[in-house]
């Protein structure tokens, strides 16, 4: 009988959210989330039933605040509204993989709300579509007046999405450097017309550099953080486009998605690889998530940070990376004490990043 990935999910369905919060409270507060509100949730101790009902009152909250302020000419209170009210919207979907109506649902209420706010935004962005084959590549452009030809493209994690990662591409634009955004393969909105797949993945890489060129660009950096920290390491080395690459707390391969791993991360995965079944999965997962077939032919600059408290992905991948790339210029940093992504230390890696990357786009 094939193994199905939510008996596995819902198996510990009644401690999820503190699974959730456990791992992921830095990350909310990084990203955005007002510390107040993530505790405010947090001590209602929710059910996983009344997680996203919590999360979407909140986001309808935000949301009703940003037209209140917009109708009053109020445009920068606004502009901040609307993005709070789309990372409340995130967080009440991102690991909801049992109910996948209300997890698309709320992922679309949370493009909506920040599309009201992206013309407000100290650095306006926009929303942009790229035809690549078959599909659609959704991707969020910021771009600076002072970027002088340079760019990053930028990702998030398995269970992220674009727009759950302006708070990082500021950091860059605080630099002016402009900032593309990509949902790739199995993630946000295109995981529900292309799953994750390496030959797709490259398709969409060498579909956004063409766009990026056609736009002016010609100084260009990739990097991602957690799943993002491996598709980038796989962009920059099946495009030479990019003078440098970076990634945070990304795997090699999955090895430790069975074995080491919650079990939320199989619905996380479920949802990326599009399979509801586990055997596929653990098949797919080997066969595609891997960079053993590609890690020797990235020869730009690159930079790996990676946290040695990370519990999802063991630093130990990220030295695998550094020393199986053929990096002109390799830096391996190891975060004392950081969790995944080390979120609980944003200070010791985004700013490092940020300033490494203007060094290398001249």
């Amino acid at each position: 009988m094939a193994r199905k990935i939510m008996d596995a999910f819902i198996k510990d369905i009644n401690s999820m959210g503190d699974i959730v919060f456990g791992h992921w409270m830095p990350r909310m507060v990084v990203a955005g989330v007002d510390m107040n509100d993530v505790l405010r949730i947090r001590g209602q101790n929710p059910t996983w039933q009344q997680w996203p009902g919590l999360w979407e009152q909140l986001g309808d909250e935000h949301q009703a605040r940003g037209d209140r302020e917009l109708a009053a000419g109020h445009t920068l209170t606004a502009g901040q509204a609307y993005r709070m009210a789309n990372l409340a919207y995130h967080y009440g979907h991102f690991m909801l993989f049992d109910r996948p109506a209300l997890k698309e649902t709320l992922m679309r209420k949370s493009m909506a709300a920040l599309d009201k706010g992206l013309p407000y935004q100290r650095y306006p962005g926009r929303r942009v579509y790229l035809p690549c084959g078959p599909w659609q590549i959704p991707t969020l452009v910021f771009e600076h007046p002072q970027a002088g030809g340079r760019l990053v493209l930028l990702t998030g994690g398995a269970d992220a999405n674009k727009e759950e990662m302006l708070s990082f591409a500021d950091v860059f634009l605080d630099r002016n450097l402009s900032v593309l955004i990509m949902d790739g393969p199995g993630q946000g909105e295109a995981a529900y017309t292309a799953p994750y797949r390496r030959s797709t993945h490259k398709q969409f890489v060498d579909t956004t550099v063409d766009y990026i060129h056609q736009l002016g660009y010609t100084k260009l950096a990739v990097g991602g953080i957690s799943m993002g920290g491996h598709f980038c390491p796989r962009a920059a080395a099946v495009n030479h486009s990019f003078q440098a690459a970076f990634g945070v707390g990304g795997p090699f391969d999955m090895r430790d998605l069975t074995t080491k791993m919650d079990t939320l991360f199989l619905g996380d995965f479920g949802h990326v690889m599009g399979t509801d079944d586990l055997d596929e999965l653990e098949a797919l997962t080997a066969q595609e998530c891997t960079l053993a077939d590609v890690i020797a032919d990235l020869t730009c600059p690159l930079m790996i940070l990676h946290g040695d408290k990370d519990r999802i992905c063991d630093y130990e991948q990220s030295k695998e990376i550094v020393e199986k790339s053929s990096s002109v210029e390799p830096h391996l940093i190891i975060i004392e004490d950081g969790n995944h992504v080390c979120n609980n230390y944003v200070y010791k890696y985004r700013p490092v990043i940020a300033d490494w990357l203007v060094e290398k786009l001249v």
